[in-house]
Parts: structure tokens; C-alpha cells; sequence
């Protein structure tokens, strides 16, 4: 759990940090859209990894750290990639036990894991290079047209600005608790399984006391702060597009529409 990156903040400057919120939001929508529409040869997802390497490499993040934030879903990687590739009937190319691999289903756990894996990817960039405040508030600008009809955007920002500090957090309690049970014997670290699962299943229970008392102390603190929901707020630094953004966006969009013909006239 100590070295989990998934979902914290890479403080660096770097191009990719200054853009606005809204520019990598839509530049991860375009490319989340590309990657469920690639349907046919995993070879397209090769156009679609080099991108993603350049922005990691714009943003100044180590490779290590940015391969860390994989790690958390490596289990779910292995898993959809092995059922994938053994429960899709066709043409069988090789057979083990009681399963059967088939060649439709290598190249279909091959999409589905790639699929998976640049997603995450994608995420956790924008968790590196985008603070909390500013993915709610970008979000919140993002889904501005939405109060006309009555749905709560400021409220909504907000939970979700409350939960991305939240993760650090967590991840720093449940070390902590870790480190109680290890002075009390706990072996997490022990080659039996048995053990080691024995003593995970002791931490949910605190775990979640502590994180409903956090809670209730933040809740307490914003009511004394004179928090108001739905109340007109103002901003200290507000959203604006710089060049850099306006030039991010029309490469994105570029990218996107070639990308697709690509993909339709090749498929």
C-alpha cells in the first residue's frame, strides 16, 4: 500500500501542469472515445500508446512513479487477459488442462487489457498533473449548462474535490494501521497466504471508523466556515484558456478525426 501513486498529485512544473483542467479533460475524453472504438487488430493501439508516452514524458513523470499507478489493478489485468483469452470460443491455436486457448480469444484479451491499462493510464495523468480543486472546478465549468435543469454541479464539484483529497488520506491510514498490527505481531509480509489474509481482513472495520470520523470532523469544519450549499461563490485564480490550451485542443480534435478515418478506412 505504501507505494500506490494511483489518484495523487505529482507536484513538478512541467507544460502539462499548467494547462487548464478543462483542455486535459477533453483531450482524455477524445482518447478514452479512441480506445473503445478501436474494435478490430490490437495493432491500433499502438498509435494510440505513443501519445500517451509523449504526455508522460511532457509531464515530467518518472516512469517508475507512473508505473506504480498500475500496480493496484495488475491482479484485474491478469485476470481479464486469462479468462478473456480462454473463454472466447474459435479457432483453438493451443490447450492446457481443461482450457482452451483460441486465437479470437488471444486478440480479444489483448484489446481488452490494453483497453483497460491506457485508461487507468490516462486517469492517473490527469490525477498527477491536475490538483484537486482544479479537476472540480474545471468539471464544474465543464458541466455548467447542466444547473438549468436543476442538477447541483457546485455540489457535485465539491463531493468529488472532498474525495480526491480523500485518497491520500486513506492510503495514509490504512499504513498506519498496517504498521499498529505489525507491532502487535500482525506478518503481512508472511509467504502463507492463509496468514496474510487472516490479517488483511482485521483492517476494513477500523478503516472505516476512521474514515466516518474524518468525515464528521471535515463536515463540522465546513459548516463552521459558513459553507452554503448552492451559494454564489467566487475564485481567487479563475478558469482561463491560455494559447498553449487553444493549440492543445485543436491537436487533440486533429488527432481524434484522423485517428477515425484511419480506423474506418483500414478496419
Amino acid at each position: 500500500m505504501r507505494d500506490i501513486t494511483l489518484g495523487q498529485y505529482y507536484t513538478t512544473k512541467s507544460p502539462v501542469h499548467e494547462l487548464d483542467p478543462r483542455t486535459k479533460l477533453l483531450a482524455m475524453l477524445l482518447y478514452v472515445v479512441l480506445l473503445f472504438l478501436v474494435k478490430s487488430r490490437p495493432i491500433w493501439y499502438l498509435p494510440l500508446f505513443f501519445p500517451l508516452l509523449y504526455a508522460f514524458h511532457v509531464a515530467r513523470i518518472p516512469a517508475k512513479f507512473a508505473l506504480r499507478g498500475l500496480r493496484p489493478i495488475l491482479l484485474l489485468l491478469c485476470f481479464t487477459f486469462f479468462f478473456r483469452m480462454t473463454l472466447t470460443p474459435g479457432e483453438e491455436i493451443a490447450r492446457f488442462w481443461i482450457f482452451s486457448v483460441t486465437r479470437e480469444g488471444v486478440l480479444k484479451a489483448v484489446r481488452m487489457t490494453a483497453r483497460i491499462a491506457f485508461m487507468v493510464s490516462t486517469a492517473s495523468l490527469l490525477a498527477y498533473t491536475t490538483t484537486p480543486r482544479q479537476l472540480a472546478d474545471g468539471i464544474e465549468k465543464v458541466s455548467a449548462p447542466l444547473e438549468k435543469i436543476k442538477i447541483p454541479v457546485h455540489s457535485m464539484a465539491v463531493m468529488l474535490m472532498i474525495s480526491f483529497r480523500f485518497i491520500p488520506v486513506l492510503f495514509e491510514e490504512i499504513n498506519t494501521l498496517m504498521d499498529a498490527q505489525a507491532a502487535r505481531g500482525a506478518e503481512f509480509d508472511s509467504n502463507s497466504v492463509w496468514k496474510k489474509t487472516k490479517y488483511v481482513c482485521a483492517l476494513p472495520m477500523p478503516i472505516f471508523i476512521s474514515c466516518v470520523r474524518r468525515a464528521a470532523d471535515l463536515a463540522m469544519a465546513i459548516e463552521a466556515r459558513g459553507y452554503q450549499e448552492g451559494a454564489q461563490t467566487t475564485r481567487m485564480y479563475p478558469l482561463e484558456f491560455s494559447p498553449t490550451d487553444k493549440k492543445v485542443q485543436i491537436v487533440s480534435w486533429v488527432f481524434f478525426v484522423i485517428f477515425l478515418i484511419l480506423l474506418q478506412l483500414w478496419s
